[in-house]
């Protein structure tokens, strides 16, 4: 593999990921009624099932991308990337099928039924900090030893701390900045999301190094014992 390639599956991520959260306006949040989520779904649906394509094709650069940093971890730390990146792809899938299983028939939807789909959608940025922390710490440790550049492991530090603040948003009060899908998830770890994996990707053309490189199989077995130099000859009789 080309190893340019990661640093073109981050941009083109970045690049789909971003374009798709700014093709359309937020569904209203979480204090408002229904009604205005309908409103909001008939005046978008096209652009919604425009977005679920784009972030299609964002998934598979992030595939991408997740599988060319996984090559550099070790450990325990390997095993937690794994999941942390199963769980943020996972997310956005079930996501995507809510938004646009909305925009499928807009003029049939019921303020109830808009009410309850938005409500489980706007809790995926909040829940999906965990998933992002499980995937930032692993690059973090590896950064630290070597394994990427320094400047790496500072973003993934700002990134696992902004997350786990983030957390909050679980919690927060309705019509609040740390309200759930709210302007934090928006506005702070929806950029820094973007930034950390399209960062990911340039770091690993820089430092495309396998994490495991197998001996050589015509390399020679090291002797079980040394005889020192110094050691006498035994002396033959006559």
């Amino acid at each position: 593999m080309d190893r340019r390639t990661p640093m073109f599956a981050g941009i083109a991520f970045a690049a789909l990921y971003a374009f798709a959260l700014l093709a359309i306006p937020r569904l209203p949040g979480i204090g408002e009624p229904g009604s205005d989520i309908v409103a909001h779904v008939k005046e978008h649906s096209a652009s919604m099932r425009m977005q679920a394509l784009l972030l299609a094709f964002g998934a598979l650069a992030l595939v991408l991308l997740l599988g060319c940093a996984r090559e550099l971890l070790t450990g325990p730390s390997r095993s937690v990337f794994t999941i942390g990146a199963a769980a943020v792809l996972t997310q956005v899938f079930v996501a995507t099928w809510f938004t646009a299983g909305l925009a499928l028939h807009p003029d049939q939807l019921g303020s109830a039924t808009a009410r309850t789909f938005a409500d489980v959608m706007t809790m995926w940025a909040p829940m999906r900090t965990i998933a992002n922390i499980m995937v930032a710490v692993p690059i973090l440790a590896a950064a630290n030893a070597g394994r990427f550049p320094r400047w790496l492991g500072i973003a993934a530090a700002v990134f696992t701390v902004e997350q786990l603040i983030e957390t909050i948003t679980i919690i927060g009060p309705a019509g609040s900045f740390i309200s759930p899908g709210g302007g934090m998830n928006f506005y702070l770890g929806g950029p820094l999301f973007i930034l950390f994996f399209a960062a990911l990707g340039v770091a690993l053309s820089l430092t495309q190094q396998p994490a495991h490189q197998p001996a050589p199989a015509d390399a020679p077995e090291p002797e079980a014992e040394s005889i020192s130099e110094d050691d006498p000859e035994p002396v033959r009789e006559p």
